[in-house]
């Protein structure tokens, strides 16, 4: 019997899941527990919820996975110290950092409080970018695949493709610190004002507002015309000897750029206060020149002939307005990002190749459904909302029957009421899928604007995803292809996008999630009841949250309820509403 804790630890999303002889049972992100956004560290919360919700004592634990390798491309590393780090402060954080990857056992024993790890148990440095590139192979249900990673860093790289199949994952080729498309992306995010990490999202939204007017200039300036990625080290700070990433705790990122970016755009501080056109056309053309850069690296993918599948992964796999344009290509036939393609879903990645590792004929399983954190039961929910004496002022009702709640919440959100929805298990991952979200009318052209004053307080121009029924996909959307996990931007019919203005971004597209009854069988029967009401069959989907963590267990929801102006909560089968 194997029992594998997967962790990504003392990185921003710290999370933790566990396995047991090849099925994923439970994974969470720390962020979800503490409250804390991206929150940088060593898991302990979610170390202990893997155990209580699978009722798993941790000497029990026969092996640990982290999604980092400090032997990863080790003379790469020694070489760029030896000449980049011997002076300046940051050497003290690498080997803080090193020394932390090495103490790991010691650190989770020192700090959990029911018990200590078995005096057996392994652990296993897996490779940053291979724990991603496992994450998106094993669910992807490919036999056979080229598996791509890319984001800041890890373990040195910032690319690296692999070729992939059942047996074994092999990276054939890698690209190197400091070159990152990124660093290259968060530092045009942190240029036009949004500083907070994981803001990438934002500047992508915005990207559709502006015009790519300096596009060539990035182009000409700040890469290399002789390598795809090679950065011009003028314009930029992480290479520096006494830079500082800030991963402890709530990550606080120093400026990736410097002053002479600034210069070559002829601006200064700018701030998110007030949105210009100098926000949305430099917003614009480092997603024109993102999207370029990726064209290319898949360019050299398909030169390699590996497969005409591709998996991908890693922290620039979140950007879906990208994304589309890897599809339009044509390049893969068949093409897979997982559900958390982030540094959270490295935890399940360096747990994959630990199994594999174990056991070569090992079947994973529960690998594609992305609800595999806490639920609770009805008798809890029901004792936690009798329990709070300012839910007392509302209307509380209890359904027996699902179908009749359904039919009944399709009805208000036709209504135009905006909808807390908290039912089964929780998602994994950057993206609410229906179990932890807040639901509107798409139809709605106020919705937006709705939402975001009741319950969001969110910038304007960031757009709310529509989620539909699969078998509804092509009639509403250009293509049918499967979107389960809002992985991808698509564009929305011209002569649909009227029907529903809430969810049709700017540009006309969407970040569209498709729902079948095998994915999620209640959200499916939710937006099927609204079909039939509607003759729509989409709902707006966004995350349970107010400028926090996505919501995780009932008295996180109730308390958004409380101090938003939502109209409507769903605590499993018993509904909340003003």
């Amino acid at each position: 019997m194997s029992i594998i804790l997967g962790l990504n630890c003392n990185h921003a999303d710290s999370s933790a899941c566990i396995f047991k002889d090849g099925k994923l049972l439970f994974a969470i992100e720390e962020e979800r527990i503490n409250r804390i956004k991206h929150w940088a560290g060593l898991p302990i919360a979610s170390i202990n919820e893997c155990l209580d919700y699978t009722k798993i004592n941790i000497n029990e634990i026969t092996d640990i996975s982290i999604n980092t390798n400090p032997l990863s491309n080790l003379d790469k590393k020694a070489l760029f110290f030896l000449k980049s780090y011997i002076f300046g402060k940051k050497k003290y954080e690498i080997f803080n950092r090193l020394k932390k990857k090495i103490d790991i056992k010691k650190d989770i024993n020192q700090n959990f409080k029911k018990g200590n790890l078995s005096k057996n148990v392994k652990i296993h440095y897996i490779d940053h970018h291979l724990s991603h590139i496992a994450s998106a192979f094993y669910p992807s249900g490919f036999k056979e695949s080229v598996g791509l990673s890319i984001d800041g860093f890890g373990d040195f790289a910032s690319v690296c493709i692999a070729k992939c199949n059942y047996e074994k994952i092999d990276i054939i080729k890698r690209y190197f610190f400091p070159d990152s498309l990124g660093v290259f992306y968060e530092s045009f995010t942190q240029l036009i004002g949004f500083k907070n990490y994981g803001d990438e999202y934002k500047m992508m939204g915005l990207s559709s507002y502006g015009k790519p007017k300096y596009y060539d200039l990035i182009l000409d300036k700040v890469f290399s015309k002789k390598n795809k990625i090679k950065l011009n080290l003028k314009y930029f700070n992480h290479a520096n000897s006494n830079f500082s990433y800030k991963f402890e705790g709530q990550p606080n990122q120093n400026d990736l750029y410097n002053n002479e970016l600034e210069k070559l755009f002829n601006i200064k501080d700018l701030n998110i206060k007030d949105i210009t056109d100098i926000h949305k056309d430099i917003a614009a053309s480092a997603q024109k020149v993102f999207e370029k850069k990726l064209i290319e690296i898949c360019e050299d993918v398909k030169r390699l002939n590996i497969s005409k599948n591709l998996v991908y992964a890693g922290g620039c796999a979140l950007n879906s307005l990208a994304n589309k344009k890897i599809h339009e290509t044509k390049y893969f036939e068949n093409i897979y990002i997982p559900y958390a393609p982030g540094d959270g879903g490295g935890a399940i990645g360096s747990a994959l190749i630990t199994q594999k590792k174990r056991d070569k004929k090992i079947r994973f399983t529960n690998l594609e459904t992305p609800f595999v954190g806490n639920e609770y039961n009805s008798k809890f929910i029901e004792n936690i909302v009798n329990q709070n004496n300012e839910l007392k002022k509302f209307n509380i009702q209890n359904f027996d029957n699902k179908k009749q709640l359904f039919k009944n919440l399709a009805k208000l959100i036709y209504e135009n009421n905006v909808v807390g929805f908290f039912n089964g298990r929780m998602e994994f991952g950057a993206r609410a899928l229906g179990n932890r979200s807040i639901l509107a009318n798409p139809c709605s052209p106020n919705m937006k604007e709705i939402i975001n004053k009741k319950i969001k307080r969110r910038e304007s121009f960031r757009p709310f995803a529509p989620a539909i029924l699969k078998e509804e996909k092509d009639k509403w959307f250009q293509n049918n292809n499967e979107n389960p996990y809002m992985s991808c931007v698509e564009n929305i019919k011209t002569d649909k996008q009227k029907l529903i203005p809430a969810v049709t971004h700017f540009d006309g597209t969407g970040r569209v999630q498709t729902v079948s009854k095998l994915s999620n069988n209640d959200f499916y029967s939710l937006i099927y009841e609204f079909f039939q009401i509607s003759n729509v069959p989409i709902i707006l989907n966004t995350s349970f949250n107010e400028n926090e963590p996505i919501v995780m267990n009932p008295n996180n929801a109730i308390d958004c309820f409380l101090r938003t102006s939502m109209d409507v909560l769903i605590l499993d089968n018993i509904m909340i509403s003003r």
